[in-house]
């Protein structure tokens, strides 16, 4: 394929991405409103994120199961076709329980996107350049959640109707589930060297080497480095989900914002932060990369160690002259970590595993992190009477992570060569 063309699906799936991070960050964006409309509890707002997660939880393993016999551009953009179609779903819910159940669908939509996009990448780009496509890529983490935060804050402040906000952000990824079903499914390490060890699927949905059975995602524990870098994960998004999800009345409540001024605030953080950290990690960790094996877990950890303190400061700041300043930098810290963590799970797999390794990665971290975070955040803070103290408990969660990372890279080197070395089968060689 070409450079223009590779380019080219970078862009679609990363457009796919951004939309999805905006679909999802709308419901953080409407917390005072929809707490009205349906009448909930600080614990039920917390599982909507929840349902979001249990959808985007259990379907994970069955995408990256169905991704290995069918075409992935065809599975990726049925994908973004449901959670768009949910997306739209969650505006005309007139029930608490229709909301839950559209989140759920969302979820199951968007389960597609981390499984599927990031193995597309790994075979568009070569191992040398591959941190870089993929902090493209996570940069949709920032951009898309800032635009989830700024469009809604601006459609109810013009609208004045808080269902214009799903109607907005659903519309457009009809556009883009037809961009990503016409994409090109590269062979399965095209670009690894030796050339492709698996064929692409065809279109029809037979290709070659089928995975059998769930057998293989427990062999894949067996890579400590995978392991230890899905517990990072999970630790990270302790804090992370909370922030998003809670972090718009946070402003409003103690800093006396207004929903516009406390959603362009959350959001320029992530801007700011995200741009600058996402697009240092893919060039650090590339650069690290050719030194020593394990670079992308250690560059995660330290940046998980350093951010830690930051956000603590802004989380007690008084004024917003130490808030912003404060939570940007952590949050700078903490988007040099999604992009390495991720390229790190992509460069210690076989091509044929990586749907699967990127499918168990998201089932993990949410069942461990960010599925029972939103209720039990809530929880917590109705019981301390303080948001504030709440998010530091909930920052500590970031030592967890970056020790897990630590303990990745010593990893590192031996499983690259056991695990992603292996040519043949999709069980990883005995030691």
């Amino acid at each position: 394929m070409t450079k223009r063309y590779v380019g080219y699906a970078l862009a679609v799936i990363f457009f796919a991405n951004f939309l999805s991070y905006l679909d999802r960050q709308i419901v953080s964006a409407l917390e005072q409103q929809l707490t009205d409309a349906f009448h909930l509890t600080e614990a039920e707002f917390g599982f909507l994120w929840t349902a979001f997660t249990l959808g985007y939880m259990f379907f994970a393993p069955v995408v990256g199961f169905v991704t290995d016999r069918y075409s992935r551009t065809r599975i990726f953009a049925v994908c973004v076709f449901l959670w768009s179609l949910a997306t739209l779903g969650s505006g005309l819910a007139q029930t608490k329980t229709v909301l839950y159940a559209t989140r759920f669908f969302i979820g199951i939509g968007e389960a597609g996107c981390l499984v599927i996009g990031p193995t597309l990448l790994s075979d568009y780009f070569a191992k040398e350049v591959r941190g870089r496509a993929l902090s493209v890529f996570f940069l949709a983490l920032p951009l898309g959640g800032t635009a989830g935060y700024v469009v809604t804050g601006l459609i109810v402040k013009w609208t004045g109707e808080w269902q214009n906000a799903f109607y907005f952000a659903g519309v457009p990824g009809f556009l883009v589930a037809a961009l990503v079903w016409l994409l090109a499914d590269p062979p399965r390490g095209a670009t690894e060297k030796g050339g492709a060890d698996v064929p692409a699927a065809t279109g029809h949905g037979h290709g070659q080497a089928r995975v059998e059975g769930i057998r293989p995602y427990f062999d894949l524990l067996r890579n400590r480095t995978l392991l230890f870098i899905i517990l990072a994960q999970a630790f990270a998004v302790i804090i992370l989900v909370p922030l998003l999800h809670f972090g718009v009345k946070f402003f409003e409540s103690k800093h006396a914002m207004t929903k516009v001024q406390a959603t362009t605030t959350l959001g320029a953080i992530a801007l700011v932060a995200g741009a600058l950290g996402n697009t240092l990690s893919g060039i650090t960790g590339d650069r690290l990369a050719r030194r020593f094996k394990g670079a992308y877990a250690l560059l995660a950890g330290v940046a998980f160690a350093a951010g830690l303190p930051f956000l603590i400061i802004g989380f007690t700041a008084q004024s917003k002259l130490i808030l912003v300043p404060a939570l940007t930098v952590g949050a700078f810290c903490y988007f040099l970590c999604m992009p390495a963590v991720n390229t790190q799970i992509a460069n210690v797999v076989s091509a044929r595993q990586r749907a699967m390794a990127y499918a168990l990665a998201v089932f993990i971290l949410h069942l461990l992190g960010d599925t029972t975070a939103p209720p039990v955040f809530g929880q917590v803070s109705k019981m301390l009477g303080s948001r504030e103290t709440t998010f530091v408990l909930f920052s500590f969660s970031l030592l967890l992570a970056s020790v897990c990372c630590f303990v990745a890279s010593r990893f590192a080197a031996r499983d690259e060569a056991r695990f992603a070395g292996a040519e043949q089968g999709i069980i990883p060689p005995k030691t």
